[in-house]
């Protein structure tokens, strides 16, 4: 009886109002509640065979509408690696379509269909703003991943065009890869790295006593030079003194020695 009650607290906490749950709640729920008796409650079929799997190694799951079994080894693949999950993740995210993600990502579309019921079940609150912010750009699971949320909030307000801008840098960000600030490929991608690492300067960056600095810049910016352009030098400055004096771990992963030093 104990165990029954510990788990329905436990899905509701993974079940909140407004629709507000993580997108893995099937698969959190089986984690958390194996191994369980015979008795205990489970909302749908798939969270049975989540826990047989999880138990006995059982890989074939039940679908939702009952008509068809298939394993769970080709979703673990794509959760299992980093690179292909943020990128169909993203995608569906972007394009507010499972099919249309699928077929981008060169992922079968049951597969991926399939994926979501399990590890990314958003399909019926993609308009849910709220909800997509706090439970997925924003999710307390991944509080400390910034190249996820960076991305994903990038793909879900900006739309297609900006989430294959950024999944094109992808496997160069985050990585500690050297940047050929040369090219323009190069030159985009230490201001995608720039972007990510600005999430976490000390609260001192902000301090209002700066105001007055931008107000200088735009006396002394000579009218053939963009203010933006100003601008844009004097914080890039500010962030490399600001990490010389106490380097961060986003910081360290931009490869210029200047600022990482």
């Amino acid at each position: 009886m104990t165990k029954q009650i510990n788990l329905t607290n436990t899905r509701r906490s993974r079940i909140a109002t407004n629709g507000l749950r993580a997108p893995d709640w099937r698969w959190q729920l089986a984690v958390g509640s194996a191994p369980v008796t015979a008795a205990t409650r489970r909302p749908d079929a798939i969270c049975w065979h989540l826990v047989d799997y999880l138990v006995h190694g059982d890989e074939w799951i039940t679908s939702l509408d009952g008509t068809r079994r298939f394993s769970i080894r080709p979703l673990l693949t794509i959760h299992n690696d980093r690179l292909q999950r943020l990128t169909l993740e993203s995608r569906i995210l972007a394009v507010r379509d499972i099919t249309l993600a699928a077929e981008a990502s060169r992922v079968p579309v049951q597969v991926a269909n399939d994926y979501c019921s399990i590890f990314f079940d958003v399909g019926d609150r993609l308009h849910a703003v709220r909800a997509i912010d706090n439970k997925i750009i924003h999710a307390a699971d991944h509080r400390d991943d910034i190249v996820r949320s960076e991305l994903y909030w990038h793909a879900y307000f900006g739309g297609p065009l900006v989430a294959e801008h950024w999944l094109s840098h992808l496997p160069f960000i985050g990585c500690e890869a050297k940047h050929d600030l040369e090219t323009p490929e190069g030159r985009q991608r230490e201001q995608i790295e720039l972007t990510i690492a600005s999430r976490e300067p000390a609260p001192e960056f902000h301090d209002s006593k700066l105001l007055p600095v931008y107000q200088q810049l735009l006396d002394r910016s000579p009218t053939t030079r963009p203010y933006a352009e100003c601008v844009l030098d004097h914080v890039t400055d500010a962030l490399v003194a600001h990490w010389r004096r106490t380097p961060t771990k986003a910081a360290r992963k931009i490869v210029d020695s200047r600022i990482a030093a």
